[in-house]
């Protein structure tokens, strides 16, 4: 084993978690040490769940990557493994840049960006295979690139390969600039997934006709979804639009159809996959049951000041999502195996709450929380992490149907978010608060919000109230 594996395995065999780290979460991926960012081949193989990530064990900063090996049985406990890929080639030695996984015969393959910067400083990309040597699928023997150079008319940010088997035919997607410096997603395919061949573009700039659309596409994912095609990623540089497109760099996705025979995406409108503050590079899989599942980067690049890099680690990993396509939206849900992680339950009894009062309760920051409310009439508020004048905000306005989530009250993070819902008068929230991660999934998917909170304490307050009234049907708290 070289060197820098053996750097990189040696500090997942060092480090534990500081018992006096009260924001690292308990039940999201985060990395032993180091920065944490995009998942990366995410994949079931022989009934067992493998999702990578992009690390730098070393630092809490963006130095070359390594991808992190994790194994699930069912999604919600993760096991580490040995370090899969290092930066150690001449053709990846600036990292192991992101990609996706895919079985061929008995051998898991590993297809990633290889990162390299040329004497002259400037990037040199090509796409790489790496395949599974041993049968505990531990061990990666690098094949070297196979798409050698991005396609004339592109500059060198040419990366993050997602591939697919369709009639008996490799294909895949990748993120991609052109010399014009706009944002495009191109089509590749290949009859063996050594051999590629160039289809052209099919999604961003200057294509069924979109304009103004960044000046980067990253984290390509095309996908089928209940009888459509579903692309989603994460495009830099668009402008915000509305409620839409805050973040620094953001995510989204197109639904509408690929044409294998013409190498055509027709496409409608681009939606915000999650609304919230970080979320990035998501990436899905087919599930062993057919579930279309999607994991994701609480973080978005360039933010790397928080309060973790305190105990040496930074960012995290979404849990693990499933997406459904209903009335041409995608929604997302937690999956259902995150309920064995459910400690003891609080019921509160079902109440019409006025003005007048208010409920609250208190409890670690590591918790489900189910929540229903109709009837409701003013401005519905439901604030988290509180502790003195600092707590995060999420709320609901029947007059105009406006939720958001609201941080500007945070000790750390600041700023808000909003999306306007198809009810006023109703709202359900799945929420899971884990140490120093919020997932907010509103009203069965419609609507996610993910970001990251700091609280002061390990323990804090939870208070409900309406400005006027409102009928809450349902609010159970599982301690997790």
């Amino acid at each position: 084993m070289n060197s820098l594996l053996n750097q990189a395995n040696e500090i997942l065999n060092q480090v534990n978690a500081s018992s006096t780290d009260h924001l690292r979460p308990k039940f999201h991926i985060t990395p032993p040490s180091g920065l944490l960012n995009d998942p990366n081949g995410f994949i079931e193989f022989d009934g067992q769940y493998h999702l990578f990530f992009q690390w730098h064990p070393f630092a809490c900063t963006h130095g070359s990557k390594f991808w992190a090996h994790c194994t699930s049985q069912d999604l919600v406990n993760w096991d580490f493994k040995p370090t899969a890929l290092a930066p150690d080639a001449s053709y990846d030695k600036n990292g192991c840049y992101s990609g996706s996984a895919f079985v061929l015969g008995d051998e898991l393959h590993l297809f990633y960006t290889g990162n390299l910067k040329d004497e002259a400083g400037e990037r040199v990309s090509t796409q790489c295979l790496a395949k599974s040597v041993d049968a505990e699928l531990e061990i990666y023997s690098k094949i070297g690139p196979v798409i050698h150079s991005q396609p004339q008319g592109y500059t060198a940010h040419f990366r993050d390969p997602k591939i697919w088997q369709h009639d008996g035919r490799w294909y895949c997607v990748l993120g991609a600039q052109t010399e014009a410096l706009t944002g495009q997603v191109l089509l590749y395919s290949s009859s063996d997934a050594y051999q590629w061949n160039y289809h052209g573009p099919i999604a961003g700039e200057g294509i069924n006709g979109l304009t103004d659309f960044g000046y980067m596409f990253e984290c390509p994912d095309l996908f089928p979804l209940d009888g459509q095609d579903v692309l989603i990623g994460c495009p830099q540089g668009i402008k915000p639009d509305g409620f839409d497109f805050h973040n620094r760099h953001n995510n989204g996705y197109f639904v509408g159809e690929l044409d294998y025979n013409l190498s055509q995406y027709s496409h409608g409108e681009f939606h915000p996959l999650d609304r919230g503050f970080e979320f990035y590079a998501p990436q899905t899989t087919l599930g062993k049951d057919g579930r279309r599942l999607l994991s994701a980067w609480i973080g978005i690049p360039d933010e790397d000041e928080q309060p973790t890099v305190e105990h040496d680690w930074i960012h995290a990993l979404s849990l693990v999502r499933s997406l459904h396509l209903v009335d041409g939206r995608v929604h997302q849900r937690p999956v259902e195996e995150h309920k064995a992680l459910r400690g003891a339950k609080s019921e509160w009894a079902a109440q019409i709450l006025s003005s007048e009062q208010a409920l609250t309760f208190s409890s670690e920051n590591c918790f489900e929380l189910s929540l229903k409310a109709e009837e409701i009439n003013g401005l519905f508020s439901l604030r988290l992490a509180e502790a003195g004048d600092h707590f995060v905000e999420i709320s609901f306005d029947s007059a105009t149907g406006i939720f958001k989530l609201d941080r500007s009250h945070a000790l750390h993070q600041d700023g808000s978010r909003e999306s306007t819902l198809a009810y006023t008068d109703r709202l359900e929230l799945q929420i899971f608060f884990d140490c120093s991660i919020l997932e907010v999934f509103v009203n069965n998917g419609e609507e996610v919000f993910t970001g990251r909170v700091f609280p002061q304490q390990l323990v804090s307050n939870s208070t409900v109230s309406i400005s006027n009234s409102c009928i809450i049907k349902e609010l159970i708290r599982y301690d997790y």
